[in-house]
């Protein structure tokens, strides 16, 4: 029988090499096809009315966003940076942070979010005056939650959720008419 010498060595190291970037390969094509990060989705499921009042005519308004967050990932959501906007006529006039925290996979968490107006940065804006005496006042949220998701618990993918909501007041019987979401 003739010697092989060093060859079953080097068969046994281009195996496993192949099995190495074989699998690499697999895991690959997975997290770029079936387990990618996909976006959270924010549902906006009501606006409360907390304080109205109408001095010199401008509304002093606190209101409550009750949101809730869904994570269709297959792999846990951290969320890292998350703001909730109040918007006049597409002025920025009240800001929130959004305390999330971490969501698992396939899971939806609902939190409640205080929004107050600035006063000062609807002062100066001749449109609230007659918006006041109309009776409706037009307001938009705009929340964004951004965070990362671990593929394979090795590749973190960066996911942002954002949502845009509308909704009137109506200053004379202080009720939040019915949100309408983008």
């Amino acid at each position: 029988m003739k010697k092989l010498g060093g060859k079953p060595q080097y068969i046994a190291l281009a195996m496993a090499a192949g099995l190495v970037i074989s699998v690499a390969l697999i895991m690959g094509i997975l997290s770029l096809t079936l387990y990618r990060g996909k976006d959270p989705i924010t549902m906006l499921n009501g606006v409360v009315l907390r304080d109205l009042q109408i001095s010199q005519d401008v509304p002093k308004l606190t209101v409550d966003l009750n949101l809730s967050v869904r994570n269709p990932n297959k792999y846990a959501f951290r969320p890292t940076k998350n703001t909730a906007f109040l918007l006049y006529r597409g002025v920025m006039v009240g800001e929130a942070v959004i305390e999330v925290g971490e969501i698992a996979p396939g899971a939806t968490k609902s939190m409640t979010v205080t929004l107050t107006i600035l006063a000062e940065r609807m002062q100066g804006n001749p449109a609230i005056h007659m918006d006041v005496a109309g009776g409706m006042v037009p307001f938009n949220t705009y929340t964004k939650i951004s965070g990362k998701v671990k593929v394979f618990r090795v590749f973190g993918v960066t996911v942002i959720s954002t949502g845009l909501c509308g909704f009137d007041i109506d200053v004379k019987s202080k009720t939040i008419g019915d949100p309408k979401c983008a």
